[in-house]
Protein backbone atom coordinates (compact mmCIF):
# COMPACT_ATOMS: atom_id res chain seq x y z
CA UNK A 1 0.00 0.00 0.00
CA UNK A 2 1.49 3.02 -0.63
CA UNK A 3 1.29 6.33 0.86
CA UNK A 4 -1.18 8.06 -1.52
CA UNK A 5 -3.39 4.92 -1.16
CA UNK A 6 -3.28 5.15 2.69
CA UNK A 7 -4.57 9.30 2.57
CA UNK A 8 -7.29 8.00 -0.29
CA UNK A 9 -8.60 5.18 1.90
CA UNK A 10 -8.66 7.72 4.86
CA UNK A 11 -10.06 10.12 2.99
CA UNK A 12 -13.28 7.34 2.29
CA UNK A 13 -13.61 6.74 5.26
CA UNK A 14 -13.90 10.00 6.62
CA UNK A 15 -16.37 10.61 3.78
CA UNK A 16 -18.42 7.78 4.65
CA UNK A 17 -18.83 8.92 8.07
CA UNK A 18 -19.65 12.42 7.59
CA UNK A 19 -22.65 10.87 4.88
CA UNK A 20 -23.88 7.98 7.83
CA UNK A 21 -23.51 10.23 10.33
CA UNK A 22 -25.59 12.94 8.85
CA UNK A 23 -28.92 10.84 8.55
CA UNK A 24 -31.39 10.46 11.62
CA UNK A 25 -32.68 7.20 11.79
CA UNK A 26 -30.64 3.65 11.25
CA UNK A 27 -32.94 2.74 7.86
CA UNK A 28 -31.57 5.71 6.23
CA UNK A 29 -28.13 5.67 7.64
CA UNK A 30 -28.00 1.85 5.99
CA UNK A 31 -29.06 2.87 2.59
CA UNK A 32 -26.66 5.83 2.55
CA UNK A 33 -24.07 3.80 3.38
CA UNK A 34 -24.57 1.09 0.90
CA UNK A 35 -24.62 4.14 -1.63
CA UNK A 36 -21.40 5.73 -0.63
CA UNK A 37 -19.55 2.44 -0.48
CA UNK A 38 -20.82 1.39 -4.25
CA UNK A 39 -19.66 4.90 -5.44
CA UNK A 40 -16.10 4.64 -3.12
CA UNK A 41 -15.26 1.29 -4.67
CA UNK A 42 -16.89 1.81 -8.32
CA UNK A 43 -18.90 -1.07 -8.17
CA UNK A 44 -22.14 -2.13 -9.68
CA UNK A 45 -24.03 -3.77 -6.34
CA UNK A 46 -23.84 -2.44 -2.93
CA UNK A 47 -25.57 -4.41 -0.01
CA UNK A 48 -26.19 -4.46 3.89
CA UNK A 49 -27.49 -8.24 5.49
CA UNK A 50 -28.33 -8.53 8.48
CA UNK A 51 -28.57 -12.63 9.08
CA UNK A 52 -30.69 -14.07 6.43
CA UNK A 53 -32.27 -10.24 5.52
CA UNK A 54 -30.79 -7.75 2.99
CA UNK A 55 -31.76 -4.51 4.76
CA UNK A 56 -30.66 -2.47 2.22
CA UNK A 57 -29.17 -3.05 -1.88
CA UNK A 58 -28.02 -0.55 -4.84
CA UNK A 59 -27.67 -1.63 -8.46
CA UNK A 60 -30.76 -4.20 -8.92
CA UNK A 61 -33.50 -3.28 -10.33
CA UNK A 62 -36.60 -2.67 -7.31
CA UNK A 63 -38.21 -5.91 -6.42
CA UNK A 64 -35.37 -7.96 -8.12
CA UNK A 65 -32.92 -8.31 -5.67
CA UNK A 66 -31.50 -11.90 -5.52
CA UNK A 67 -31.42 -11.89 -1.66
CA UNK A 68 -30.66 -15.55 -1.25
CA UNK A 69 -27.24 -15.28 -3.46
CA UNK A 70 -26.43 -11.73 -1.52
CA UNK A 71 -26.68 -13.79 1.47
CA UNK A 72 -24.58 -16.27 -0.06
CA UNK A 73 -21.80 -14.20 -0.58
CA UNK A 74 -21.63 -12.76 3.19
CA UNK A 75 -21.57 -17.01 4.14
CA UNK A 76 -18.35 -17.01 1.89
CA UNK A 77 -20.81 -19.51 -1.23
CA UNK A 78 -20.64 -17.57 -4.05
CA UNK A 79 -17.82 -15.24 -4.81
CA UNK A 80 -19.65 -13.44 -8.08
CA UNK A 81 -23.25 -11.94 -8.49
CA UNK A 82 -24.99 -11.61 -11.91
CA UNK A 83 -26.22 -8.75 -12.27
CA UNK A 84 -28.91 -7.48 -14.58
CA UNK A 85 -27.50 -5.90 -18.02
CA UNK A 86 -23.97 -6.47 -16.66
CA UNK A 87 -23.23 -10.02 -16.17
CA UNK A 88 -21.35 -12.02 -13.59
CA UNK A 89 -19.02 -9.53 -10.86
CA UNK A 90 -16.69 -10.22 -8.69
CA UNK A 91 -17.86 -9.91 -5.22
CA UNK A 92 -16.19 -8.80 -1.60
CA UNK A 93 -17.80 -9.05 1.61
CA UNK A 94 -17.10 -7.62 4.82
CA UNK A 95 -18.50 -9.26 8.33
CA UNK A 96 -18.98 -7.60 12.01
CA UNK A 97 -20.40 -8.74 15.26
CA UNK A 98 -21.85 -7.30 18.31
CA UNK A 99 -25.25 -6.90 19.39
CA UNK A 100 -26.44 -6.36 15.34
CA UNK A 101 -23.94 -8.75 13.60
CA UNK A 102 -24.42 -7.79 9.71
CA UNK A 103 -22.36 -7.51 6.41
CA UNK A 104 -21.21 -5.06 3.81
CA UNK A 105 -21.37 -6.82 0.04
CA UNK A 106 -19.84 -5.34 -3.23
CA UNK A 107 -20.12 -6.39 -6.31
CA UNK A 108 -18.13 -5.24 -9.33
CA UNK A 109 -17.67 -6.39 -13.13
CA UNK A 110 -14.26 -6.63 -14.39
CA UNK A 111 -10.83 -7.17 -12.25
CA UNK A 112 -11.58 -8.37 -8.37
CA UNK A 113 -10.95 -6.39 -5.75
CA UNK A 114 -7.43 -5.69 -4.75
CA UNK A 115 -5.93 -6.17 -1.26
CA UNK A 116 -6.13 -2.59 -0.40
CA UNK A 117 -9.78 -2.35 -1.30
CA UNK A 118 -10.55 -5.53 0.61
CA UNK A 119 -9.20 -3.70 3.44
CA UNK A 120 -10.88 -0.56 2.72
CA UNK A 121 -14.17 -2.24 2.52
CA UNK A 122 -13.25 -4.04 6.13
CA UNK A 123 -12.79 -0.21 7.18
CA UNK A 124 -16.55 0.69 6.36
CA UNK A 125 -18.32 -2.20 7.67
CA UNK A 126 -16.57 -1.66 10.85
CA UNK A 127 -16.99 2.14 10.32
CA UNK A 128 -21.16 1.29 9.75
CA UNK A 129 -21.13 -0.79 12.62
CA UNK A 130 -20.02 1.85 15.04
CA UNK A 131 -22.41 4.41 13.56
CA UNK A 132 -25.06 2.47 13.85
CA UNK A 133 -24.35 1.16 17.29
CA UNK A 134 -24.18 5.03 17.66
CA UNK A 135 -27.62 5.96 16.34
CA UNK A 136 -29.71 3.43 18.03
CA UNK A 137 -28.30 4.42 21.15
CA UNK A 138 -29.01 7.80 20.20
CA UNK A 139 -32.79 6.98 19.48
CA UNK A 140 -33.10 5.43 22.50
CA UNK A 141 -32.07 8.36 24.20
CA UNK A 142 -33.72 11.20 22.62
CA UNK A 143 -36.22 11.59 25.25
CA UNK A 144 -33.52 11.41 27.73
CA UNK A 145 -31.83 15.00 27.71
CA UNK A 146 -29.66 13.63 30.95
CA UNK A 147 -28.05 11.27 28.28
CA UNK A 148 -26.82 13.69 25.71
CA UNK A 149 -23.54 14.45 26.85
CA UNK A 150 -22.41 11.37 27.01
CA UNK A 151 -24.38 10.37 23.47
CA UNK A 152 -21.86 13.64 22.40
CA UNK A 153 -18.89 12.10 24.66
CA UNK A 154 -19.49 9.15 21.83
CA UNK A 155 -19.59 10.67 19.05
CA UNK A 156 -16.42 12.74 19.39
CA UNK A 157 -14.38 9.33 20.61
CA UNK A 158 -15.84 7.77 17.28
CA UNK A 159 -14.05 10.92 15.56
CA UNK A 160 -11.20 10.51 17.53
CA UNK A 161 -11.30 6.61 16.28
CA UNK A 162 -11.44 7.24 12.92
CA UNK A 163 -8.55 9.72 13.28
CA UNK A 164 -6.27 7.31 14.99
CA UNK A 165 -6.90 5.08 13.02
CA UNK A 166 -6.39 7.07 9.48
CA UNK A 167 -2.62 7.88 11.43
CA UNK A 168 -2.23 4.22 11.74
CA UNK A 169 -2.70 3.57 8.28
CA UNK A 170 -0.39 6.07 6.62
CA UNK A 171 2.50 4.88 8.91
CA UNK A 172 1.48 1.21 7.39
CA UNK A 173 1.35 2.69 4.06
CA UNK A 174 4.70 4.82 4.64
CA UNK A 175 5.95 1.07 5.70
CA UNK A 176 7.23 2.53 8.98
CA UNK A 177 9.08 0.35 11.55
CA UNK A 178 7.16 -2.44 12.56
CA UNK A 179 8.26 -1.99 16.45
CA UNK A 180 6.84 1.80 15.54
CA UNK A 181 3.84 0.89 13.96
CA UNK A 182 2.43 -1.47 16.94
CA UNK A 183 3.58 1.55 19.82
CA UNK A 184 0.77 3.96 18.02
CA UNK A 185 -1.60 1.56 17.71
CA UNK A 186 -1.12 0.20 21.95
CA UNK A 187 -1.15 4.31 22.60
CA UNK A 188 -4.14 4.89 20.87
CA UNK A 189 -6.29 1.78 22.38
CA UNK A 190 -5.11 3.43 25.67
CA UNK A 191 -6.00 6.81 24.63
CA UNK A 192 -9.41 5.57 22.85
CA UNK A 193 -10.84 2.79 25.94
CA UNK A 194 -9.42 4.63 28.92
CA UNK A 195 -7.19 2.00 30.66
CA UNK A 196 -4.06 1.57 32.76
CA UNK A 197 -2.92 -0.99 30.69
CA UNK A 198 -2.56 -2.01 26.95
CA UNK A 199 -0.50 -5.10 25.37
CA UNK A 200 0.24 -6.43 22.58
CA UNK A 201 1.17 -10.48 22.47
CA UNK A 202 2.49 -12.27 19.74
CA UNK A 203 2.25 -16.33 19.40
CA UNK A 204 5.64 -17.85 19.50
CA UNK A 205 6.36 -19.36 16.32
CA UNK A 206 6.45 -22.56 18.09
CA UNK A 207 4.68 -23.91 20.66
CA UNK A 208 1.87 -22.41 22.50
CA UNK A 209 3.29 -19.35 24.09
CA UNK A 210 2.87 -15.96 23.42
CA UNK A 211 5.52 -12.90 23.72
CA UNK A 212 5.02 -9.55 24.53
CA UNK A 213 6.12 -6.86 22.03
CA UNK A 214 4.18 -3.93 22.61
CA UNK A 215 2.48 -2.31 26.61
CA UNK A 216 1.46 0.85 27.84
CA UNK A 217 1.42 0.81 31.20
CA UNK A 218 2.77 -2.69 32.39
CA UNK A 219 5.80 -2.20 34.90
CA UNK A 220 8.60 -1.53 32.67
CA UNK A 221 11.59 -3.78 34.30
CA UNK A 222 9.44 -6.62 33.54
CA UNK A 223 7.97 -5.97 30.09
CA UNK A 224 11.41 -4.66 28.54
CA UNK A 225 12.25 -8.35 28.52
CA UNK A 226 10.07 -9.47 26.53
CA UNK A 227 8.80 -12.23 28.50
CA UNK A 228 7.32 -15.46 26.84
CA UNK A 229 4.19 -16.89 28.62
CA UNK A 230 2.11 -19.92 28.27
CA UNK A 231 -1.17 -19.14 26.53
CA UNK A 232 -3.23 -21.33 29.42
CA UNK A 233 -1.53 -18.87 31.99
CA UNK A 234 -2.17 -15.70 29.81
CA UNK A 235 -5.84 -14.57 30.89
CA UNK A 236 -7.55 -12.96 28.82
CA UNK A 237 -4.55 -12.18 26.36
CA UNK A 238 -4.41 -16.24 25.66
CA UNK A 239 -8.16 -17.30 25.47
CA UNK A 240 -7.92 -14.63 23.04
CA UNK A 241 -5.70 -16.40 20.74
CA UNK A 242 -6.79 -19.51 21.42
CA UNK A 243 -10.89 -19.09 21.00
CA UNK A 244 -10.21 -16.97 17.78
CA UNK A 245 -12.86 -14.00 19.68
CA UNK A 246 -13.14 -11.26 21.67
CA UNK A 247 -12.63 -12.35 25.47
CA UNK A 248 -13.66 -10.61 28.96
CA UNK A 249 -12.50 -11.77 32.12
CA UNK A 250 -12.85 -10.25 35.61
CA UNK A 251 -9.82 -10.44 38.15
CA UNK A 252 -7.38 -12.97 37.23
CA UNK A 253 -8.79 -16.47 36.57
CA UNK A 254 -6.31 -18.56 35.71
CA UNK A 255 -3.42 -16.50 35.11
CA UNK A 256 0.42 -16.83 36.41
CA UNK A 257 2.46 -14.56 38.49
CA UNK A 258 4.15 -13.11 35.48
CA UNK A 259 0.75 -11.37 34.63
CA UNK A 260 0.35 -10.16 38.42
CA UNK A 261 4.00 -9.09 38.38
CA UNK A 262 3.68 -7.12 34.80
CA UNK A 263 0.62 -5.33 36.29
CA UNK A 264 1.67 -4.68 39.86
CA UNK A 265 -1.31 -7.31 41.18
CA UNK A 266 -3.89 -4.55 40.32
CA UNK A 267 -5.74 -5.95 37.53
CA UNK A 268 -9.34 -5.98 38.12
CA UNK A 269 -11.01 -6.38 34.11
CA UNK A 270 -9.25 -6.98 31.46
CA UNK A 271 -10.53 -7.63 27.24
CA UNK A 272 -8.34 -9.01 24.45
CA UNK A 273 -9.04 -9.65 20.96
CA UNK A 274 -7.23 -11.78 18.61
CA UNK A 275 -4.92 -10.58 15.48
CA UNK A 276 -4.08 -12.45 12.19
CA UNK A 277 -1.19 -12.46 9.64
CA UNK A 278 -2.58 -13.39 6.33
CA UNK A 279 -5.56 -15.12 8.25
CA UNK A 280 -3.82 -16.96 11.18
CA UNK A 281 -4.44 -16.03 14.86
CA UNK A 282 -0.71 -14.54 15.55
CA UNK A 283 -1.53 -12.96 18.76
CA UNK A 284 -4.03 -10.85 20.95
CA UNK A 285 -4.31 -7.04 21.74
CA UNK A 286 -5.16 -6.72 25.41
CA UNK A 287 -6.52 -4.23 27.95
CA UNK A 288 -6.78 -3.84 31.39
CA UNK A 289 -7.92 -1.97 33.74
CA UNK A 290 -7.18 -1.09 37.89
CA UNK A 291 -10.85 -0.25 38.58
CA UNK A 292 -13.41 -3.09 40.35
CA UNK A 293 -16.20 -1.25 38.39
CA UNK A 294 -14.85 -1.19 35.59
CA UNK A 295 -17.44 -3.00 32.38
CA UNK A 296 -16.93 -3.30 28.83
CA UNK A 297 -19.59 -1.79 26.51
CA UNK A 298 -20.60 -3.48 22.84
CA UNK A 299 -18.84 -0.04 21.61
CA UNK A 300 -15.76 -0.98 23.74
CA UNK A 301 -15.83 -4.23 21.91
CA UNK A 302 -15.68 -2.87 18.52
CA UNK A 303 -12.95 -0.33 19.60
CA UNK A 304 -10.77 -2.93 20.32
CA UNK A 305 -11.65 -5.13 17.49
CA UNK A 306 -10.57 -2.00 14.98
CA UNK A 307 -7.01 -1.90 16.84
CA UNK A 308 -6.62 -5.29 16.72
CA UNK A 309 -7.62 -5.68 12.80
CA UNK A 310 -5.06 -2.74 12.06
CA UNK A 311 -2.30 -4.86 14.16
CA UNK A 312 -3.48 -7.44 11.60
CA UNK A 313 -3.43 -5.31 8.94
CA UNK A 314 0.64 -4.04 9.95
CA UNK A 315 1.55 -7.94 10.59
CA UNK A 316 0.95 -8.93 6.86
CA UNK A 317 2.12 -5.77 5.53
CA UNK A 318 5.54 -6.41 6.89
CA UNK A 319 5.63 -9.77 6.69
CA UNK A 320 4.37 -9.53 3.05
CA UNK A 321 7.30 -6.88 2.54
CA UNK A 322 9.32 -9.41 4.07
CA UNK A 323 8.88 -12.77 2.25
CA UNK A 324 9.04 -10.69 -1.36
CA UNK A 325 12.24 -9.21 -0.03
CA UNK A 326 13.22 -12.72 0.77
CA UNK A 327 12.04 -13.97 -2.97
CA UNK A 328 14.16 -11.25 -4.74
CA UNK A 329 17.60 -11.16 -2.62
CA UNK A 330 20.30 -13.42 -2.02
CA UNK A 331 19.48 -14.99 1.38
CA UNK A 332 22.98 -15.43 2.90
CA UNK A 333 24.05 -11.82 1.13
CA UNK A 334 21.22 -10.00 0.83
CA UNK A 335 22.38 -8.86 -2.68
CA UNK A 336 19.81 -9.06 -5.41
CA UNK A 337 18.74 -12.82 -6.83
CA UNK A 338 18.94 -14.11 -10.56
CA UNK A 339 15.93 -13.70 -11.26
CA UNK A 340 15.88 -10.01 -10.14
CA UNK A 341 19.16 -9.35 -11.56
CA UNK A 342 18.18 -10.27 -14.98
CA UNK A 343 14.75 -8.16 -14.67
CA UNK A 344 16.69 -4.86 -13.47
CA UNK A 345 19.61 -5.80 -16.52
CA UNK A 346 16.35 -6.22 -19.02
CA UNK A 347 15.03 -2.74 -17.41
CA UNK A 348 18.26 -0.92 -17.92
CA UNK A 349 18.82 -2.20 -21.34
CA UNK A 350 15.41 -0.93 -22.69
CA UNK A 351 16.01 2.70 -20.73
CA UNK A 352 19.60 2.89 -22.27
CA UNK A 353 18.46 2.21 -25.78
CA UNK A 354 16.02 4.40 -25.68
CA UNK A 355 17.91 7.23 -23.81
CA UNK A 356 21.11 6.31 -26.01
CA UNK A 357 23.21 5.31 -22.81
CA UNK A 358 25.15 2.51 -22.03
CA UNK A 359 25.12 -0.18 -19.73
CA UNK A 360 27.99 -2.20 -18.25
CA UNK A 361 27.89 -5.55 -17.19
CA UNK A 362 30.27 -7.10 -14.69
CA UNK A 363 31.00 -10.82 -13.89
CA UNK A 364 32.78 -11.71 -10.87
CA UNK A 365 34.28 -14.74 -9.88
CA UNK A 366 36.71 -15.73 -6.67
CA UNK A 367 39.56 -17.19 -7.38
CA UNK A 368 40.06 -19.19 -3.99
CA UNK A 369 36.58 -19.87 -2.89
CA UNK A 370 36.67 -23.43 -3.14
CA UNK A 371 39.85 -23.64 -1.31
CA UNK A 372 38.72 -21.88 1.63
CA UNK A 373 35.07 -23.68 1.67
CA UNK A 374 37.18 -27.23 1.54
CA UNK A 375 39.87 -26.44 3.97
CA UNK A 376 37.90 -24.15 6.38
CA UNK A 377 34.53 -25.69 6.01
CA UNK A 378 31.62 -24.03 5.09
CA UNK A 379 30.72 -21.46 7.88
CA UNK A 380 34.04 -20.00 6.26
CA UNK A 381 32.82 -20.21 2.49
CA UNK A 382 29.81 -18.43 4.44
CA UNK A 383 31.86 -15.30 5.55
CA UNK A 384 33.77 -15.05 2.22
CA UNK A 385 30.72 -14.29 0.13
CA UNK A 386 29.23 -12.42 2.87
CA UNK A 387 32.56 -10.13 3.14
CA UNK A 388 33.01 -10.06 -0.37
CA UNK A 389 29.11 -8.87 -1.02
CA UNK A 390 29.44 -5.83 1.34
CA UNK A 391 32.73 -4.88 -0.24
CA UNK A 392 31.23 -5.30 -3.63
CA UNK A 393 28.42 -2.78 -2.92
CA UNK A 394 30.84 -0.18 -0.78
CA UNK A 395 32.35 0.49 -4.60
CA UNK A 396 28.89 1.08 -6.30
CA UNK A 397 26.75 4.15 -6.62
CA UNK A 398 22.63 3.83 -5.44
CA UNK A 399 22.05 3.64 -9.12
CA UNK A 400 24.04 0.03 -9.72
CA UNK A 401 22.63 -3.45 -8.70
CA UNK A 402 25.36 -6.10 -7.45
CA UNK A 403 23.77 -9.43 -7.80
CA UNK A 404 24.91 -12.92 -6.29
CA UNK A 405 24.53 -15.65 -9.19
CA UNK A 406 25.20 -18.73 -7.45
CA UNK A 407 28.03 -20.30 -5.40
CA UNK A 408 31.13 -17.68 -5.49
CA UNK A 409 29.54 -16.00 -8.88
CA UNK A 410 28.88 -12.46 -8.22
CA UNK A 411 27.59 -9.67 -11.13
CA UNK A 412 27.18 -6.17 -11.48
CA UNK A 413 25.18 -4.01 -13.51
CA UNK A 414 26.07 -0.48 -14.15
CA UNK A 415 23.66 1.96 -15.46
CA UNK A 416 24.71 5.18 -17.58
CA UNK A 417 28.47 4.32 -18.15
CA UNK A 418 29.76 6.87 -20.65
CA UNK A 419 32.83 4.59 -21.83
CA UNK A 420 35.12 1.55 -21.38
CA UNK A 421 37.52 2.98 -18.61
CA UNK A 422 34.32 4.26 -16.51
CA UNK A 423 33.48 0.52 -16.44
CA UNK A 424 37.49 -0.76 -15.80
CA UNK A 425 37.77 2.34 -12.69
CA UNK A 426 34.72 0.55 -11.32
CA UNK A 427 36.50 -3.37 -11.94
CA UNK A 428 39.35 -2.28 -10.22
CA UNK A 429 38.36 -0.49 -7.11
CA UNK A 430 36.14 -3.87 -7.10
CA UNK A 431 39.81 -5.63 -7.49
CA UNK A 432 41.55 -3.53 -4.75
CA UNK A 433 39.04 -3.78 -2.22
CA UNK A 434 38.49 -7.57 -2.84
CA UNK A 435 42.17 -8.16 -2.32
CA UNK A 436 42.73 -6.95 0.61
CA UNK A 437 42.75 -9.55 3.88
CA UNK A 438 39.41 -10.68 5.18
CA UNK A 439 39.03 -11.96 8.83
CA UNK A 440 37.92 -15.34 7.75
CA UNK A 441 38.00 -18.33 11.03
CA UNK A 442 40.36 -16.22 12.79
CA UNK A 443 42.69 -15.74 10.24
CA UNK A 444 43.72 -12.64 7.70
CA UNK A 445 43.24 -14.11 4.11
CA UNK A 446 43.59 -12.96 1.10
CA UNK A 447 41.05 -13.88 -1.87
CA UNK A 448 41.63 -12.62 -5.67
CA UNK A 449 39.12 -12.41 -7.89
CA UNK A 450 38.47 -12.08 -11.75
CA UNK A 451 36.19 -9.75 -13.76
CA UNK A 452 35.00 -10.18 -16.95
CA UNK A 453 33.75 -7.01 -18.36
CA UNK A 454 31.14 -5.95 -21.55
CA UNK A 455 29.44 -2.97 -22.68
CA UNK A 456 25.72 -2.67 -23.95
CA UNK A 457 25.94 -1.33 -27.77
CA UNK A 458 23.09 0.13 -29.89
CA UNK A 459 20.70 -2.66 -30.92
CA UNK A 460 21.22 -5.14 -28.36
CA UNK A 461 18.28 -5.44 -26.32
CA UNK A 462 18.69 -8.94 -25.44
CA UNK A 463 20.03 -9.41 -22.07
CA UNK A 464 21.72 -12.93 -23.06
CA UNK A 465 23.63 -11.65 -25.84
CA UNK A 466 25.48 -9.16 -22.66
CA UNK A 467 25.83 -11.59 -20.24
CA UNK A 468 27.43 -14.36 -22.90
CA UNK A 469 30.08 -11.01 -23.65
CA UNK A 470 30.72 -10.92 -20.20
CA UNK A 471 31.21 -14.52 -19.43
CA UNK A 472 33.64 -14.79 -22.19
CA UNK A 473 35.60 -12.10 -20.64
CA UNK A 474 35.38 -13.25 -17.56
CA UNK A 475 36.98 -16.55 -18.92
CA UNK A 476 39.65 -14.36 -20.23
CA UNK A 477 40.54 -13.12 -17.66
CA UNK A 478 40.81 -16.64 -15.77
CA UNK A 479 42.98 -17.83 -18.39
CA UNK A 480 45.58 -14.80 -18.85
CA UNK A 481 46.50 -15.64 -14.90
CA UNK A 482 43.32 -14.98 -12.51
CA UNK A 483 43.17 -11.61 -10.23
CA UNK A 484 42.75 -9.57 -12.89
CA UNK A 485 40.08 -7.96 -15.47
CA UNK A 486 39.04 -8.24 -19.02
CA UNK A 487 37.25 -6.00 -21.40
CA UNK A 488 35.50 -8.66 -23.96
CA UNK A 489 36.44 -7.88 -27.50
CA UNK A 490 35.17 -9.50 -30.63
CA UNK A 491 38.47 -11.71 -30.81
CA UNK A 492 38.23 -13.72 -27.85
CA UNK A 493 35.46 -15.56 -29.01
CA UNK A 494 37.67 -17.69 -30.63
CA UNK A 495 39.20 -19.23 -27.82
CA UNK A 496 36.16 -19.47 -26.11
CA UNK A 497 35.43 -23.22 -25.41
CA UNK A 498 31.85 -22.92 -26.10
CA UNK A 499 31.90 -21.50 -29.53
CA UNK A 500 33.42 -24.02 -31.40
Amino acid sequence: MTDEDGWIQGQQLLELLAVVSSYPDEESAIRGAAERAAQALEAEVAAVVFGERVAACVGFPRGRVPAVDVVAVTRHELNTLDVPGVGPCATVSARWGGARPGSLVLARRGATFTVQERSLVRGMARLLELTLTMLRALQRSERHAAENAELLKSLQQRQRLVEHLFDIQRAISRRRPLAQILDMITGAAQDLLGDEIVGLWLREPEGDEARLVAHVGLRTEVARRRPVIPLVEAGAAGQAMLTDDVVVLHGYGETSTLIAELTDGRLCASMAAPVHDSGTVTGSLMVGAHRQTRTYTAADVQTLRAFAEHVSLALTDANTVDRMYQAFHDSLTGLASRGLFLDQLTKRLGEAERETRRVALLFIDLDRFKAVNDTLGHAAGDDLLTITAGRLKSQLRATDVAARLGGDEFAVLLYAVATTADAARVAERILRTLGEPMPIAGRQLRVNASIGIALSTPGMPDPADLMRRADVALYQAKRNGRGRMEVFADEMLLSFPHEG
